[in-house]
């Protein structure tokens, strides 16, 4: 596909976040437009001659929102949300509830938070009989930086699940991290939280 359209004089990749339906990417040369199918053939007119094009996606791609990326699988897509002005969170979460939230505070110290988001995230389990284990928690990214908080993990006859919450900044601002994953898990989850610490990059 790539050395296919080298050759054209425009090009214009239109793709879609929705999910992945027939006809549901655009793709545009010389202001001709085709509608493509992922992994699937089409031809296009490039330059007269009709060329044989495939779109395909990565699977494994990189989020990026200001300074701030990590790496996530191309079925799990990250979501983002403004909680209010001083608060951006990002989602990063697979169909089996399994994932990662990532949340960057303006004017406000993350680490007096960790805490609260102990309590907030396994307070409803422990209400329903589920055993609470809390323990000091520290994760190393790859540039050298250090997040500390807790590791906490709940657990019934049925269940269990490990969050780890930590946190990085000071009183101008900074970031709060949190993962969750039950046990029983899908390995595809286990390798999409590895994944994410192995690649999480913080401005």
């Amino acid at each position: 596909m790539r050395n296919a359209l080298r050759s054209a004089a425009a090009l214009l990749l239109t793709v879609s976040a929705g999910a992945v339906m027939a006809g549901g990417y655009v793709l545009t040369v010389d202001g001709k437009a085709t509608e493509l199918d992922l992994d699937k053939d089409a031809e296009v007119l490039v330059g007269g001659k009709a060329v044989t094009v495939r779109l395909q996606r990565k699977e494994q791609q990189q989020f990026r929102d200001a300074g701030l990326s990590f790496d996530h699988p191309a079925g799990v897509q990250p979501s983002t949300t403004d909680i209010n002005a001083n608060v951006r969170q990002i989602m990063l979460v697979s169909a089996n509830g399994n994932g990662a939230i990532v949340q960057r505070y303006a004017g406000l110290d993350p680490n007096a938070l960790v805490d609260l988001m102990v309590n907030e995230t396994t307070d409803e389990e422990v209400a329903a009989g589920y055993q609470r284990k809390i323990a000091p928690a520290t994760r190393t990214l790859a540039d050298g930086r250090a997040l500390s908080g807790k590791q906490v993990r709940t657990e019934s006859k049925d269940e269990s699940w490990s969050r780890t919450i930590v946190a990085t900044g000071n009183a101008r601002g900074g970031y709060l991290v949190i993962t969750m994953m039950e046990d029983e898990r899908a390995a595809a989850d286990a390798a999409m939280i590895e994944r994410f610490w192995k690649t999480l990059k913080l401005d």
